[in-house]
């Protein structure tokens, strides 16, 4: 199923043995575009946020603003303290996915499916490939995970086609059982009023994580045309295909 980040933005976690708290926000990697924790403000009962991985959600019911995790109050309690400050280090996530038993994601992709390819990070005169990417490849594991991104500090980013800015990032869409951001909400209300479009990450160039900007292969006049975007309405596969067929690029689903 597709849903949007906002849709379950402040749901309540409900744990085996009661509510928890509410999701606060996503972490996902840059790398493929994957969620891999999910943010828990467990308030007064614990008095701190705490990480749990799709590995661990069992049921999101966005009709009734709600999320099921398969861990007890006990477990969430006692897990190892990490901070949720960005970055997160490999030696804080290694802890914690021990104590769940989790696998780790940079060894085995937790979905069983590949990571979409590798969106570069733009930086001055776009710089050359790191040694570590360069010996080891763009899957790598690094020391600390600095490519943990945080979803609600991605929204607002900038759009910018090939010939110029096109508008900012509004929210993600999220494929729930790959776990995995299928298209960036686009709201291009400063060109085209009331309008937003989809587009998928894996069409960007590049992304400017100082800048905040996101750099996309297209033409402004290219997304202007893309299918408009109803956050009211379900993603149906037709207005998907749709969108691919305009941009002529293949589906992820093929």
């Amino acid at each position: 199923m597709l849903m949007t980040l906002n849709d379950v933005q402040g749901c309540q976690i409900q744990a085996t043995d009661g509510p928890i708290g509410k999701s606060k926000d996503f972490f996902f990697d840059d790398h493929s575009w994957s969620i891999r924790y999910l943010v828990v403000d467990t308030g007064w009962l614990f008095g701190r946020t705490v990480l749990t991985a799709p590995e661990a959600i069992e049921k999101i019911d966005v009709a009734a603003g709600e999320i099921s995790i398969s861990l007890n109050k006990k477990q969430l309690k006692n897990s190892p303290g990490v901070g949720t400050d960005l970055p997160v280090s490999r030696q804080e996530e290694m802890k914690l996915r021990e104590y769940y038993n989790w696998p780790s994601y940079w060894d085995v992709y937790p979905s069983g499916m590949p990571a979409a390819p590798l969106i570069p990070t733009l930086k001055e005169e776009d710089a050359e490939p790191s040694k570590a990417d360069a010996q080891f490849g763009s899957d790598a594991p690094i020391d600390g995970d600095d490519r943990l991104r945080s979803a609600s500090e991605v929204q607002g980013y900038h759009i910018e086609a090939k010939d110029g800015e096109i508008g900012h990032v509004e929210d993600f869409v999220v494929d729930d059982e790959a776990w995995t951001i299928r298209y960036v909400v686009v709201d291009t209300r400063n060109w085209l009023p009331g309008r937003k479009v989809l587009l998928a990450p894996t069409w960007a160039e590049g992304i400017d994580w100082a800048k905040l900007l996101v750099r996309v292969n297209l033409d402004r006049e290219e997304i202007e045309k893309c299918p408009p975007y109803d956050p009211d309405s379900l993603i149906a596969r037709d207005y998907e295909r749709a969108i691919h067929e305009h941009l002529e690029r293949k589906p992820y689903w093929v």
